[in-house]
């Protein structure tokens, strides 16, 4: 049984894609699968499907759109594992082991569960939310979603976290770190200067008129989204 599938979208970044499959492949003990958005019209496109082939990862080439989320979303149909880890192409796993310290945490913890884990980004220190969760298929089965579209790709993973936590379903993985290569960078944190307006928008948008613990209680055919 596939324990984790590792979902994630990449853009003309197939090196450092590389770099994530093989820090899989020399810290993880338990099976899983690799399954990557990519668009059709990326000028690295035959270096990705040569990938691909030589790594067994699965793939799914559409038409680039905006929302990152929407793209990670789609993948839900390939995956296979009994957790969903979305990850980026600039990471590493840091720890050997990692996903077997997880697992007995996560099947601890019931069906439905977010997996806090923890990254390096020197811009995170103290935050409660995972910019890289782990949750459970069932869970995002039941919700219609892995993370929530709704302020595209500033803060979903801020709304997906509060919605984890209003349910009571949020488990930390200190056992599972990872090195954001990327993220320290002097120009991603000047790209991502708006995040701190986004998450503001989030504080005083984000609503708790849905049940929560009704919503992840449902069966898992009805997928029809219950937020307001």
């Amino acid at each position: 049984m596939i324990g984790f599938s590792i979902v994630l979208v990449s853009r003309s970044r197939p090196d450092m894609l590389k770099g994530l499959v093989e820090s899989l492949r020399h810290s993880s003990l338990i099976e899983y699968e690799v399954i990557v958005g990519i668009d059709d019209d990326d000028p690295y496109l035959d270096q990705y499907l040569s990938l691909f082939s030589l790594y067994d990862i699965k793939y799914q080439c559409k038409n680039r759109i905006d929302n990152l989320h929407v793209r990670i979303n789609s993948l839900i149909d390939l995956v296979e594992g009994k957790y969903i880890f979305v990850l980026n192409d600039d990471c590493s796993l840091m720890n050997f082991a990692w996903d077997a310290d997880a697992i007995e945490v996560l099947d601890s913890f019931g069906d439905v569960v977010y997996g806090r884990t923890h990254d390096n980004s020197i811009d995170r220190v103290n935050q409660e939310y995972a910019a890289f969760p782990i949750v459970s298929k069932n869970a995002a089965l039941k919700l219609g979603f892995i993370m929530d579209e709704t302020f595209g790709n500033h803060g979903s993973d801020v709304v997906t976290y509060r919605i984890y936590k209003e349910a009571g379903k949020v488990v930390d993985l200190p056992s599972v770190e990872i090195d954001h290569i990327f993220h320290n960078s002097r120009e991603s944190l000047e790209k991502r200067k708006e995040d701190g307006t986004a998450v503001e928008m989030i504080n005083r948008t984000f609503s708790s008129n849905f049940n929560v613990n009704l919503l992840f209680s449902m069966d898992v055919s009805e997928k029809s989204r219950k937020l307001t």
